[in-house]
């Protein structure tokens, strides 16, 4: 076992009383060993990527999304999102290529990933794929409604505009790629394809894809609304987002891309698929905001039934996250303190909330790591500073079971 690792331990169990123990930033962070789960946020700037490395060395990527600035600003003034760091030098998927391999020595020496996983067919989500194709391969790619794509409507008919859209369906249909729909309800699609035995404690959920969930209480999966229901109330990719949890002994966590949870009457009751993936979900230590933090998303049941210690948002545009949002992060569900994180806060956010809302943050700027120590009873939550990948903070956690 590192002696990282049982340094850590030994001021945790120090400080039992303690909810958090914060340690001197480190240069840099420490490599993955066998037996780590590392979960990365990697800051793009221009939507979601998440890398995880679980303890076996199995390597999951979950997004490579890109955003045009210049037309998210047009079609949303006076909406902002944030410029690429430090330049447009090098594309989102050549960005996080090269992230992965300072992260993973399996990916720097083979240049395979073992799966990628694409949530949803929004550009912040999917539109740097083929840039990471072109430098990465997976051995299986995971997207939500292979090999149809027929849900709530023929996709490629009605999406034929979509220029992101069907360059995915050219990699699709090339033949060139192992690919599966998500299959709710498993906990082996996403398996550990090394050392599978030597962490039987380590499983990741498949909980709900399109209009699919499962329940943990039977085991079924029950069909939250029908495509003539969203196609008659307006469709919209985002409810239909993957959502899975990660567990490792003690601790959980989960990510479900841009579902949403918004509850006023006005919108289609398909709307609001957080309430219902809430009781599937249950408690985490973690989470990744649902939708960017959006105000249409992470509703008030959703944090209170979770409750995680740690929430981590993706953002990349001056309405992220909503207020309403920060509110009840900060009042439901805990009590104390709740950590918040965020990969990239627009400026313009930070002036308008004020120092109530700045000071809440454990960081605002970097990637976000999630290290999760053997048997996961306790993590650590790094920040890095993105020019050179060194820490600038790190918390100690104890997982809650």
């Amino acid at each position: 076992m590192a002696l990282s690792f049982l340094i850590k331990s030994a001021l945790l169990a120090a400080t039992c009383l303690l909810p958090a123990v914060s340690l001197i930033a480190q240069h840099s962070l420490p490599p993955w060993e066998e037996g780590y789960l590392d979960i990365h946020h990697i800051n793009t700037r221009e939507g979601n990527s998440t890398f995880v490395q679980m303890p076996d060395g199995t390597t999951l990527l979950v997004d490579v999304g890109t955003v045009d600035k210049a037309a998210f600003e047009k079609r949303h003034y006076p909406l902002k999102a944030t410029s690429r760091l430090p330049d447009d030098s090098l594309s989102v998927g050549a960005r996080v290529v090269w992230y992965l391999r300072q992260m993973s020595t399996r990916i720097k020496s083979s240049g395979q990933l073992d799966y990628l996983l694409i949530t949803h067919f929004h550009s912040d989500h999917f539109g740097a794929v083929p840039e990471l194709l072109a430098e990465l391969k997976p051995q299986k790619i995971i997207d939500r409604d292979y090999p149809s794509y027929n849900f709530p409507f023929d996709l490629r008919s009605k999406l034929k505009t979509d220029t992101l859209f069907q360059r995915y369906m050219t990699i699709v249909d090339s033949g060139e790629w192992k690919m599966e729909k998500m299959q709710v309800g498993s906990n082996t699609q996403l398996g550990l394809l090394y050392k599978r035995e030597r962490f039987p404690t380590f499983h990741i959920q498949n909980i709900k894809n399109g209009a699919s969930l499962w329940s943990p209480e039977n085991g079924e999966v029950r069909e939250l609304f029908s495509a003539a229901e969203m196609v008659q109330g307006g469709y919209n990719e985002n409810p239909l987002s993957m959502a899975f949890k990660v567990t490792y002994g003690d601790f959980d966590y989960y990510f479900g891309a841009d579902n949403t949870g918004l509850q006023d009457g006005i919108l289609p009751r398909w709307f609001d698929v957080e309430t219902p993936l809430a009781a599937s979900v249950g408690k985490v230590d973690a989470m990744a905001l649902n939708h960017h933090g959006n105000r249409d998303a992470n509703n008030a049941n959703f944090i209170r039934t979770l409750d995680p210690q740690v929430a981590i948002q993706q953002v990349y545009s001056s309405d992220q996250p909503g207020q309403e949002v920060f509110y009840r992060l900060q009042n439901i569900g805990r009590g104390r303190a709740r950590h918040l994180y965020a990969t990239n806060m627009h400026p313009e956010t930070r002036t308008t909330y004020g120092p109530w809302f700045d000071k809440a943050y454990r960081s605002m700027q970097g990637h976000v790591v999630l290290r999760v120590y053997p048997d996961g009873k306790t993590f650590s939550v790094y920040a890095l500073d993105e020019s050179n990948l060194s820490v600038k903070d790190e918390l100690l956690l104890q997982s809650e079971g």
